[in-house]
């Protein structure tokens, strides 16, 4: 039975709603589900229902709409793999203000168990009304059964989709649930230089994967699928983060320009105060924290 967000009752903290997290693979796989129902219930909300869930495609392009994946492959394709890999648990719950308490609570939950970027445990709808149209497609099987969560077009960036497709299934093998659990090494192959430019994805990242890979591969100058999604995993996930070599100091720094400008995090030689432009330029501790 659906259990559908009720804003209409009071208690004496305020309006009385229902919703949800949405615990995902990883939460079930890292076993977190106990101690994050502690936190619901300190948050001053009661669990009603829980029902362990194995997410369809088409439950996955309901919840998840605002992705299209004709522009957004990768984060398509990256999200469905991840989403579908196992279990997920839903707890609906009831209490004042229940929607802006669970996404505080989501944020809390993400940050404390060291949720990375695909990998985040746990999800929760920004809205009374998107949590009853989310509810409608996880447990009552309101959504089109013969939705898809991939792309209906042939080509993106000019780049095959069914090339897209073989790669993530490949490449999403070797991408760490948790970043700094195993050191990766996703950097693409590019000639040394002496004034390299490291670039990383801010903690809480705005910019679409999708945008991100396409953006390193043109500022690289390589026009290959491979190396667009090998470098935004390096700036997600490897230590030093994309390391692109330039050629001049000027260079350097019209480079950082353009990486911050776009919304990621960029260190050259001049930076961190270093004369010597053959000098190492990434920063001691991790930019991403």
């Amino acid at each position: 039975m659906l259990i559908t967000p009720d804003t209409h009752r009071r208690d004496s903290a305020g309006p009385t709603e229902r919703g949800f997290l949405l615990f995902k693979p990883d939460a079930l796989e890292r076993r977190l589900l106990k101690d994050c129902v502690t936190d619901i219930a300190q948050a001053g909300l009661r669990v009603l229902e829980q029902h362990t869930l194995r997410l369809t495609e088409a439950q996955i392009a309901a919840v998840w709409s605002g992705i299209d994946p004709d522009r957004r492959p990768l984060t398509a394709g990256l999200m469905r793999r991840y989403l579908s890999a196992g279990p997920s648990r839903l707890v609906l719950v009831e209490g004042p203000e229940a929607t802006t308490r669970l996404l505080a609570l989501k944020s809390t939950i993400r940050r404390r168990h060291g949720a990375v970027y695909y990998a985040n445990l746990v999800h929760s709808p920004d809205s009374a009304d998107e949590a009853r149209r989310e509810l409608a497609a996880l447990l009552d099987g309101r959504c089109d059964p013969h939705a898809l969560f991939r792309p209906a077009t042939a080509t993106w960036r000019d780049w095959d989709m069914a090339t897209i497709e073989a790669g993530l299934d490949s490449w999403w093998a070797s991408v760490p649930e948790q970043r700094g659990q195993q050191q990766t090494h996703w950097n693409p192959p590019l000639p040394a230089a002496g004034h390299p430019v490291h670039i990383y994805a801010k903690r809480h990242w705005a910019v679409a994967f999708d945008d991100m890979a396409g953006f390193l591969a043109e500022t690289a100058g390589v026009d290959d699928l491979e190396f667009a999604v090998r470098a935004g995993f390096a700036v997600l996930y490897d230590r030093d983060g994309f390391v692109l070599p330039t050629t001049s100091a000027k260079a350097a720094h019209d480079t950082c320009q353009a990486v911050r400008a776009f919304g990621l995090i960029a260190y050259g030689p001049g930076d961190i105060g270093q004369s010597d432009p053959g000098a190492e330029t990434a920063p001691r501790s991790d930019p991403r924290e």
